[in-house]
């Protein structure tokens, strides 16, 4: 089935479509567990309310499921938590067979519904933060969480039930049938997740988190993925995340067109080993990028190796240093090796971008042509040295 229900409490269901037609996520991310969308429905005494909608490319699965759960028409308010299009791409077509239902959400998401989403504005209405909705016996209780991960985004409490449904935050993929996190964690990829939507916005997640601690709900609620009744986990990792906390976990990123770079890489990841880090290494060519961007967030020492390609660094490193622009990352040390034929001028072009994040570089070894023993002896001491800059950094960083 592509769909499921679950009744959380005789009042509210979740609905959770599965993805497993598309391959990607924003069509770049790939998601070979597939995805999810979560809504929620809400019978009060004096409305029914629905939490978000999904996206348009499983309007089919969002009416039926919702049709099997209450009447359109009977539907008084849609909560729009965030207006991204697998959020808010089954709304328009929903106010259009439910006359009396209104749309809440933040200034800026019926701003971005109106042009994205198609809202009919005469029928919104904005909430603030730590406004309340009252259903008669059931109050919703709305915080305001600007980018985690679009400025629109909003976090809404259900007060009796002691229920917080946070969005995106939190969220994670897998198309699957358990409901709870605690129940498969392994059924769901939490920190692929969250390295390619949350990482860049680590300031207001962290703002955000540190809301979800003061209200201290029973069950945190996302959008995409798990639900979670053990709160106290998912703060504290998204708390790591969020913080940049560096772990005993290297991250060596290889660009090699005829293994020379990948044999003086490997002599590297030696001697991180050596140095009591647990290297992880990866071909820059042949990675899903979100998975590159975990290992990424989790490492304390990032070494790059990468032959040079036409003046500059290999493809794949290229890319990769893009996304660290992108995405900066905190709370590393890195290192950067490679060979070169002529002119050089990859490892160069890195050691600078390193710079300009401001991750600071314990050396460039650049080294023609092929390792000899000497050069694999010298990218030993080299994956050593910055192995022992990240446990210094791992010191510095505990409380």
């Amino acid at each position: 089935m592509s769909w499921f229900r679950r009744d959380l409490t005789s009042d509210l269901v979740l609905v959770r479509i599965l993805n497993t037609k598309l391959d990607k996520f924003e069509n770049f991310w790939p998601i070979p567990k597939g995805t999810s969308y979560n809504f929620y429905v809400i019978k009060g005494r004096n409305g029914v309310v629905l939490i978000d909608g999904a996206d348009y490319r499983f309007s089919n699965e969002f009416f039926n499921a919702l049709k099997s759960i209450v009447k359109p028409e009977e539907i008084r308010y849609i909560v729009t938590q965030h207006t991204e299009p697998d959020h808010s791409g089954t709304i328009a077509e929903l106010m259009k067979i439910a006359p009396d239902a209104i749309i809440l959400g933040t200034k800026q998401a019926l701003s971005i519904g109106e042009a994205l989403a198609d809202f009919p504005m005469d029928r919104t209405r904005e909430v603030k933060d730590g406004s309340e909705l009252s259903l008669g016996n059931r109050t919703l209780k709305f915080i305001l969480a600007p980018m985690v991960h679009w400025p629109d985004t909003m976090l809404t409490y259900l007060e009796e039930e002691s229920i917080l449904f946070t969005c995106d935050l939190f969220g994670s993929h897998g198309a699957n049938s358990e409901v709870f996190y605690d129940e498969d964690p392994d059924a769901f990829e939490l920190i692929d997740y969250y390295a390619s939507i949350m990482m860049p916005f680590d300031k207001m997640v962290s703002k955000a988190v540190a809301k979800v601690k003061e209200i201290s709900p029973k069950i945190i609620a996302p959008s995409h993925g798990a639900l979670y009744r053990n709160i106290d986990q998912i703060v504290s990792i998204y708390e790591k995340w969020a913080t940049w906390k560096p772990s005993k976990k290297a991250l060596v990123v290889i660009g090699s067109q005829y293994e020379n770079t990948a044999k003086m890489a490997k002599a590297a990841a030696d001697g991180l080993k050596e140095a009591g880090l647990e290297p992880i290494v990866v071909d820059s060519s042949d990675v899903y990028y979100d998975d590159l961007l975990a290992y990424t967030l989790e490492a304390s020492a990032i070494l790059v190796a990468t032959a040079t390609h036409n003046g500059r660094p290999f493809l794949g490193v290229t890319i990769y240093m893009d996304l660290l622009k992108e995405y900066r990352p905190k709370n590393k040390v890195a290192a950067v090796l490679g060979s070169y034929s002529w002119g050089g001028g990859g490892t160069r072009t890195v050691t600078k971008e390193f710079e300009n994040l401001r991750i600071p570089i314990i050396e460039e070894l650049p080294f023609k042509g092929k390792p000899r023993e000497e050069d694999l002896v010298m990218a030993r001491e080299l994956g050593k040295k910055l192995g022992g800059e990240a446990l210094r950094l791992i010191g510095q960083q505990q409380p």
